[in-house]
């Protein structure tokens, strides 16, 4: 249960953190609602979830089926979050969603590799003075 509420924590935060670029590059309204909010939060958790597709427990699932799974997952979490809050879906929505996924991809690859660093790096020094 922890590791589901650990994903759901980490959707919300980049959930949040996109939609409050959204706001100030103004591509989106700056009129929140309580109601915008609570979908914003549950939707971004559900893609938080949804993102254990990615787990190392999984890997009889290729990586490209994984990604596959993930992208068109989102892609109607946040259509429903969409259609739940009446915003339009159009051809400026869809470049906006591409534009968001890739950055929140390179993001996510650029947190795993500075964790990944920084472990390696205290795995050396623990290393050195071992001997």
């Amino acid at each position: 249960m922890t590791k589901i509420l650990r994903y759901a924590i980490r959707g919300v935060g980049y959930g949040a953190v996109a939609y409050l670029l959204l706001i100030a590059f103004h591509a989106a309204s700056t009129n929140v609602s309580s109601k915008i909010v609570c979908s914003l939060f549950l939707v971004s958790g559900a893609i938080g979830v949804l993102s254990m597709v990615f787990d190392s427990n999984h890997e009889e699932l290729a990586w490209p089926l994984a990604f596959g799974i993930h992208l068109v997952g989102t892609a109607v979490l946040i259509l429903l979050l969409m259609r739940y809050n009446n915003w339009s879906i159009d051809l400026v929505f869809w470049v906006e969603f591409v534009l968001i996924y890739v950055a929140v991809w390179i993001i996510v690859m650029l947190d795993q590799h500075l964790r990944v660093s920084q472990i390696n790096q205290a795995l050396k020094q623990r290393a050195k003075r071992k001997l």
